[in-house]
């Protein structure tokens, strides 16, 4: 079985909005890529290779396969690269994290050895035509397709659809009309590349702050901050030519709109009345969001793991309102891995994905800690309950990944 290469490579958004071949991440983003290398292990079987440029933790990947967990093996990806043997072995499909013009570049020197299949596929040369997919004005252009062709009273009314803005005029024009807002640049992700307004800083902060956004990249996106009652996501797959559903996930925000982490259920304890909205327009959702991926591009210009970001919210006459693309992931994304978790617990439990981050501690400390607290217990290679790290649990790391689980 020829192995398939994952890697995480998590700011393939800011990569494509820099279109340089050599990006490189800031110095705090390539730590969160390094410590959380492993974190694609998840998806892959145990004949897969991860390639991570931290420490290669063999002991790890050891003691998770005895779990039960048939993990991939762990390769350091500077040795990779340099040694000619792996660059020729015969391999399956390079399964970044995200494409990009620089993840490209980086796996020049190993293409020739994946199979035909994927060197034939959409994503095994970086177009042009691929930045526009990654952008959110697709998502947009979608969103007000869909709000104008399938007119209803539970979806975003019109004038609360985003607007571009290339100028701190035009963004200041759109605050006064929406009062509350996020400003987003178009290519990012997880809470990243946003601006909530108005915010406590003085408004020359604000300013210095969104010149930087539109310089960057050019122009933004303002929308009105909803009041919002739950996050979901909704996970697909195009192959071939298919957009095919895999499933919904949930996941909690910040104040300020950031990721903060994923629930590992597909029913989580919601107010009646929102659970019974849900469940009503849950199939209609997900219909409208595989027509409207089949209609752009998605599955002609891309093969992989999509995660459409969706929101409940009450209007301003606290009307029950469905935002079914709040924005589109071309990549993996934490709630892909979420839905790959819930394969390995038992009847009757639940949790959580959450990644940890400290700047005066470790992973390993932590990951200690919470061992003892809440131990791991399984039966029949199902978690029931307790803590477990998805990814190593090294002294060196700022940045894990872990979840726990309870039983209900």
């Amino acid at each position: 079985m020829r192995p398939d290469t994952y890697f995480f490579n998590p700011t393939c958004e800011p990569a494509i909005a820099n279109g340089s071949p050599f990006y490189t991440a800031p110095a705090r983003l390539r730590k969160f890529e390094s410590d959380l290398g492993y974190l694609p292990a998840w998806f892959g079987n145990e004949w897969d290779q991860v390639l991570v440029s931290g420490t290669v933790d063999n002991a790890y990947n050891q003691k998770m396969r005895k779990l039960g967990f048939k993990l991939p093996e762990l390769i350091n990806l500077k040795e990779a690269l340099a040694n000619p043997s792996w660059l020729a072995q015969p391999k399956g499909t390079l399964r970044p994290w995200g494409w990009s013009p620089a993840i490209h570049q980086l796996f020049r020197p190993a293409i020739n050895s994946y199979q035909d299949d994927f060197k034939k596929s959409s994503v095994a040369t970086w177009q042009q035509a691929h930045k526009n997919l990654y952008s959110r004005l697709t998502a947009l252009g979608l969103l007000t397709r869909m709000i104008g062709e399938y007119s209803v009273f539970w979806l975003p009314e019109p004038t609360d659809l985003p607007m571009v803005c290339f100028t701190l005029d035009q963004i200041y024009t759109e605050l006064d009309r929406r009062g509350k807002a996020v400003v987003k640049t178009p290519w990012s992700s997880s809470g990243r590349g946003l601006l909530l307004l108005p915010n406590p800083d003085l408004k020359t902060k604000n300013d210095e702050v969104l010149s930087g956004m539109l310089n960057q990249q050019g122009f933004v996106t303002i929308e009105r901050w909803f009041d919002k009652i739950v996050d979901l996501s909704y996970q697909f797959i195009s192959k071939s030519g298919e957009i095919s559903y895999m499933g919904r996930t949930f996941f909690e925000t910040d104040y300020k709109g950031r990721y903060v982490r994923n629930l590992l259920t597909d029913t989580p304890n919601l107010p009646g009345e929102v659970s019974g909205f849900l469940e009503i327009h849950n199939a209609e959702v997900v219909q409208l969001l595989q027509t409207a991926l089949m209609e752009s591009g998605y599955n002609s210009l891309y093969e992989g793991w999509i995660g459409v970001d969706a929101l409940i919210y009450k209007d301003d006459v606290g009307k029950l309102r469905f935002q079914p693309m709040v924005e589109i992931n071309g990549r993996f994304t934490m709630g892909a891995i979420a839905l790959k978790l819930r394969e390995h617990l038992a009847l009757g439990s639940n949790g959580f994905l959450q990644i940890f981050y400290s700047k005066s501690s470790n992973f390993h400390l932590f990951c200690q800690k919470q061992r003892a607290e809440k131990p791991l217990i399984m039966e029949g290679q199902k978690i029931v309950s307790g803590f477990l790290p998805l990814t190593p649990p090294l002294q060196e790391h700022q940045f894990g990944a872990y979840i726990e689980v309870t039983r209900n």
